[in-house]
């Protein structure tokens, strides 16, 4: 063997060492990088969202763990598998479309919310996000995404918005104007009655404040009684509060308000509550002024049955001391007691000494009348008077001769004018003085 050839030999032998050392750094860097994958993998599984990767065909590479249970398949079995061979029809075409998005326009797609399979075979929701894969030329050549159940939140959500229908079409039943508050005085919610009250719709109340939506003294006027609720924490019950609405119109409202508190027991707002009561307050003012007018009514009633009673027992003054009471028309029980009352207060009130009453105009008088009369004589006399009757008829005459009574006591004359001189007559030839 030649010197060149064994020189040769050992350099193959270096060489084909320095290859396995090479192969074997390789093959412990392949481990590396598949203990590295396997890491991966492994976090990838862990997470609890649906994480998959797709191809520019919109074949499935990759599904973590969460991704095929919520298939159910394997996940060999899932590689090469489109939306259209997972999903029902139309939650495979909202997959492919949200997804071609991202992968024709390389932008990233967040939070996007797309129906998804149930193992139990029901229809929930996720909240997809993706971005575009590229390879080594910046070129895409699928997508990255991961999917979070949302099903729960969703359910809650469309449970929430029920409740809020419901309230809403509670709140727009109520035949009455209903509103919400917070601290600042800000509107979070009116009914159908108010926001009409107020010129805008239901969806435009909520952050409004009065002087958005109101006069400016009524404005300053519920902003003042609302804080004092808040303030103090007591309740305003049965407040009327006048409001002027949209289209002008004046409107009585009776107010029920109450404080909002959280958990806490602080005060975060108030609730009212109003009632139209215009209606009620046009029948009080037309019921004020009709009591008003009876009341005026009334008066002139009395007064006109005050003069009545005056012109049905007329007492006129003829001297200073002698008074004459001429009766006209039919005596009955009541019109013989204001005879004897007026008679009684005139003596009394003129000092009189002569009262003549002149019944020349009774048609009839009863026995209960010729009492009175009689009585009315007897009350005169102890007011220190005397009395003469005039026009005295036969039937009186029997009359007062029935009821037994002294007639030589009653001064009598047949008419007025003989009464009268005989009063005159008398006063000459006495003193005079009383």
């Amino acid at each position: 063997m030649s010197i060149e050839s064994t020189a040769g030999d050992a350099a193959l032998t270096r060489r084909i060492a320095e290859l396995e050392a090479e192969l074997e750094a390789a093959h412990r860097r392949i481990s590396e990088l598949e203990r590295i994958v396997e890491r991966g993998y492994g976090m990838v599984d862990a997470i609890p969202a649906m994480v998959y990767f797709k191809d520019r065909q919109h074949r499935y590479l990759y599904g973590n763990r969460a991704f095929v249970e919520r298939i159910n398949m394997r996940p060999e079995e899932m590689v090469g598998k489109t939306d259209h061979e997972l999903f029902p029809p139309e939650v495979a075409e909202a997959y492919i479309a949200d997804d071609e998005r991202v992968m024709a326009t390389g932008e990233a797609s967040m939070g996007v919310e797309l129906p998804v399979t149930r193992p139990d075979g029901t229809i929930g929701w996720v909240s997809n996000s993706a971005v575009p894969y590229r390879d080594k030329t910046r070129s895409i050549t699928g997508m990255v995404g991961i999917a979070i159940d949302i099903t729960r939140r969703k359910r809650a959500e469309e449970e929430l918005r029920r409740s809020q229908e419901v309230q809403r079409a509670l709140l727009d039943t109520i035949p009455a104007m209903i509103y919400f508050k917070d601290r600042q005085h800000r509107y979070i919610l009116g009914n159908r009655i108010f926001a009409a009250a107020a010129g805008i719709s239901v969806d435009e109340v909520a952050g409004k404040t009065d002087h958005d939506l109101f006069l400016p003294e009524d404005a300053a006027a519920y902003i003042t009684d609302d804080e004092q609720v808040m303030a103090t924490g007591e309740p305003h019950l049965g407040i009327e509060e006048k409001i002027t609405e949209a289209d002008g119109r004046t409107t009585w409202l009776m107010v029920y308000k109450a404080p909002f508190r959280d958990n806490q027991g602080a005060v975060t707002g108030m609730v009212g509550i109003a009632f139209d009561v215009t209606a009620r307050k046009a029948m009080e003012e037309e019921l004020h002024r009709t009591q008003a007018e009876q009341r005026a009514l009334i008066d002139h009633q009395a007064h006109l049955l005050a003069m009545i009673r005056q012109l049905s027992t007329p007492v006129l003054p003829v001297t200073d001391d002698t008074l004459v009471m001429p009766l006209i028309g039919d005596i009955d029980t009541a019109r013989s007691r204001q005879i004897t009352e007026a008679l009684l207060k005139s003596v009394q009130r003129y000092r009189a000494r002569w009262m003549i009453i002149d019944i020349t105009g009774v048609p009839l008088i009863d026995t209960a009348v010729a009492n009175h009369l009689i009585l009315a004589t007897q009350g005169i006399a102890l007011l220190g008077a005397r009395t003469i009757l005039v026009g005295v008829s036969p039937e009186l005459a029997q009359t007062i001769v029935g009821l037994g009574i002294d007639v030589k006591k009653l001064m009598t004359h047949s008419d007025l004018r003989s009464a009268i001189a005989f009063v005159m007559k008398r006063r000459q030839t006495s003193s005079p003085t009383r």
